[in-house]
């Protein structure tokens, strides 16, 4: 293994963990019958993903199985 193989390995975590910072999270539902985008939010994670759940069975509940429904990182921009 390479001697600076450790620093790009740290330069590879630091550079993934800031990816992963955000300032909240969004819910996407995607009609693409439609091609409307509706966006629900921010939350925090653990509200995103319970709001996302609830629209996932709103819509099949409503025969709406095609739509999409996911979790986006939200970035405010300074």
């Amino acid at each position: 293994m390479p001697e600076n193989s450790t620093s790009d390995e740290a330069t590879l975590v630091a550079a993934a963990e800031k990816l992963t910072q955000c300032d909240g999270y969004v819910v996407l539902a995607v009609d693409p019958q439609t091609g409307e985008i509706d966006a629900h939010g921010p939350f925090d994670g653990l509200t995103a993903t319970i709001k996302a759940d609830q629209l996932r069975r709103d819509f099949d509940r409503g025969g709406l199985e095609d739509v999409t429904v996911g979790v986006v990182r939200l970035h405010n921009s300074a």
